[in-house]
């Protein structure tokens, strides 16, 4: 194992982070006595919601790219999460109230003024009306309808960062404009993996890479998201993360996914915490929660100019030296049998998150100029750390997810009972599949199709007379000695 990646102790790096981060984790460890790494998680995600509406990290490689950050935390029930969750997150919620008090009264004006825009617009059409049935000049009288609907009043947009249980659409609608910054957070991710979001992992991996315009086209409506920035935070214990992972792993891990998180399972601190009687003493995270408001603030005024042009923060040169040799030693450990070679989905991106880390410590304490050395080093600890949990969550030694395991014996099934060989255009009804192949619960049969229909084996289609549904057996992957899955 290359010495860049060693294995690491389980105690958290929390000295890693800078003086107010922290000082405020150190102060939760001893107040909440919540497992380190949960707590240090929580702090990652809170320097990131509150800088990624702001700047942006240029890496040594030339890329723009934003700090938003993913987490994937996994701890049992009792192990503090909604407190930790409800300290860190103080100031997003305080910023969240404030904004729906003032939308209620923005509200309410903009109601009153379309009220009275839609009345002089109604006497504009009027006269227009009387002209015309009088055979009188109506130039001025449409050019003043004309001026007038320019002046049409604009609904208020309501911004908010914490956000839960959400749509696909309901996304594209907080993203829609330039950009929008926003937070998908909950600690309860059993109610996350049933939404409709998961649903949409090609979305939210876009959203990670945070392109330049983001479009929803339908029917009926268009929504254009540009540059949006979105950080993602589950909370989950490892029960539901495993039904998921069963019903839906296989595709959340080949889209790469899971790759765009940083992941933790940190060891339980119950049975071990000691109960003195004593009010806790807060010092430093007050701090802490006073720098998160004043990056809110600072975002607030950004946004409502509408003149978005995010800070580009870059590395110092002996800084980038040692990120280029980090990403030099990266790719070497990808070869076979390497240390990364196991989870290379997540290495292909470690550099970036990386950089991302790094970029927010340095503009949340509050550095001037470029991101020093001493800054990557310390986000480099931290990442370390998470190299190490990302293997044993989901490194190919891991258990095999249940719709990764139905995908193969359906394949296995369909190559030797109905496949017709290499010049076949075979179709088999999915209920014959459902009937007498290996899998006879719907639902898992669902998510190993859906699988399948990624790794190209097989096309759902919909027959043309019967409206039944049918699977179209692809040669190309069905001819293979050994299939790829």
């Amino acid at each position: 194992m290359a010495s860049l990646f060693k294995r690491v102790p389980e105690r958290y790096p929390m000295d890693a982070f800078m003086a107010v981060v922290r000082g405020a984790g150190h102060e939760i460890v001893r107040n909440v006595q919540a497992p380190d790494a949960l707590i240090g998680m929580n702090l990652i995600n809170a320097i990131a919601m509150a800088c990624q509406g702001l700047i942006d990290v240029k890496l040594p490689t030339g890329q723009v790219r934003p700090v938003s950050q993913n987490l994937l935390i996994v701890a049992e029930s009792g192990e503090r999460k909604s407190t930790v969750a409800s300290l860190l997150f103080a100031p997003f919620r305080e910023a969240d109230s404030q904004a729906m008090a003032c939308h209620k009264q923005k509200k309410e004006l903009y109601q009153a003024e379309l009220g009275t825009w839609e009345a002089k617009a109604k006497g504009m059409r009027s006269a227009i009306s009387r002209a015309t049935s009088r055979g009188l000049e109506m130039t001025d009288l449409e050019g003043q309808l004309l001026d007038h609907a320019h002046h049409k009043p604009v609904a208020p947009k309501l911004r908010y960062f914490l956000r839960q249980d959400i749509t696909g659409k309901a996304i594209m609608e907080a993203l829609e404009g330039d950009g929008e910054s926003i937070a998908i957070s909950t600690d309860e991710g059993h109610v996350l993996f049933k939404s409709e979001a998961m649903s949409h992992l090609g979305l939210l991996n876009r959203l990670w890479d945070s392109p330049e315009t983001l479009v929803r086209d339908r029917a009926d409506e268009q929504l254009l998201a540009m540059n949006p920035r979105v950080s993602v935070s589950i909370m989950t214990q490892h029960a539901p993360l495993k039904a998921f992972l069963d019903r839906r792993g296989s595709v959340a891990k080949g889209s790469g996914h899971w790759a765009r998180y940083l992941v933790g399972w940190p060891q339980s601190t119950m049975g071990y915490r000691y109960v003195d009687g004593g009010e806790p003493s807060w010092e430093c995270l007050p701090a802490f929660q006073e720098r998160v408001r004043e990056l809110l603030d600072r975002y607030r005024t950004v946004i409502e100019s509408n003149t978005i042009q995010r800070e580009q923060v870059e590395f110092s040169r002996d800084a980038k030296d040692r990120w280029i040799q980090l990403a030099i030693e990266t790719e070497r450990m990808l070869r076979a049998g390497e240390y990364l070679s196991d989870i290379n989905d997540f290495a292909a991106k470690v550099m970036e998150i990386l950089a991302r880390l790094a970029a927010a410590m340095h503009y949340f304490a509050g550095e001037t100029g470029q991101i020093s050395l001493d800054t990557l080093e310390r986000a480099f600890k931290i990442i370390r750390w998470h190299v190490e949990e990302y293997k044993h969550l989901f490194s190919a030694e891991a258990a095999a997810p249940q719709d990764l395991v139905d995908a193969r014996a359906i394949a296995n099934y369909l190559k030797s009972r109905v496949w017709g060989g290499f010049f076949s255009d075979t179709y088999v009804p999915k209920n014959h599949v459902l009937r007498n192949g290996p899998v006879r619960d719907r639902s898992r049969l669902n998510a190993a199709l859906s699988l399948l229909e990624t790794r190209w084996a097989v096309r759902v289609t919909v027959g043309a007379r019967d409206r039944k549904c049918y699977l179209q057996l692809m040669n190309d992957f069905f001819n293979q000695q050994q299939m790829p899955l």
